[in-house]
């Protein structure tokens, strides 16, 4: 079975397909077989950039990658009403199952928020929470670096904690330093949660490769 972590975000556009694809070519780059799944990608129009991008690093096939795909950047539940395209949480659950048997290091990426909804089952609505819960993931929180990120990420971690998941840290992403929040928040943000901030990491071009290169201990906090 593989070393598996799942990378939520505190909203979406935080960065967590950019810290994925990081902490992938990170784990390749050191001759690891490496995985990545992306169980629902929203936005497909008419690709699906995220799954599309990280997995030409690991040189799995899109359909490996990504099981349900929609053209709508929405919520996964909205977009399975708005396409009619129905979410199966058993054959999400049996994929990354497969997946774990087969590649050393698998990274796993939800939707925007951990309480972002992914489809509906027996009258109730599962959410990424849900997710981690049934498959015991650890979590790495990705959260902006600005104004606000204080209550978006200590609400996130109170969540998590809520369901007793493992959190394995916190990467603050897109610092500038160009204002005193953005200074003084990833201390907050650990005395407030308890839970360590892995890694600041500044906003730059060609962020993928970048943190890659600049922020190499990052995988040594994850796994």
């Amino acid at each position: 079975m593989s070393k598996a972590v799942f990378i939520t975000g505190t909203d979406t556009g935080v960065g967590k397909t950019v810290v994925a694809g990081a902490v992938v070519k990170l784990l390749k780059d050191k001759g690891y077989n490496v995985g990545y799944f992306k169980p629902v990608e929203t936005g497909c129009s008419p690709e699906c950039s995220d799954a599309k991008t990280i997995s030409r690093i690991t040189g799995q096939h899109i359909d490996e990658v990504v099981l349900y795909q929609f053209k709508n950047p929405v919520a996964p539940l909205v977009a399975e009403r708005l396409e009619g395209k129905k979410i199966d949480m058993a054959r999400i659950y049996s994929h990354l199952d497969k997946l774990k048997r087969s590649y050393e290091y698998l990274v796993v990426e939800g939707a925007g928020g951990i309480k972002v909804p992914i489809t509906e089952e027996d009258g109730n609505i599962v959410t990424y929470l849900d997710f981690v819960y049934e498959t015991f993931l650890p979590v790495v929180v990705v959260s902006r670096a600005g104004l606000g990120t204080i209550n978006h990420t200590v609400l996130t971690v109170d969540v998590l904690n809520s369901v007793n998941i493992e959190i394995k840290g916190i990467i603050v992403n897109g610092y500038t330093g160009d204002s005193i929040s953005e200074r003084t928040n990833p201390e907050i943000i650990h005395e407030m949660t308890g839970v360590p901030v892995i890694s600041v990491i500044n906003r730059m071009d060609n962020p993928m490769e970048s943190i890659a290169y600049y922020y190499p201990e990052i995988v040594n906090f994850i796994f």
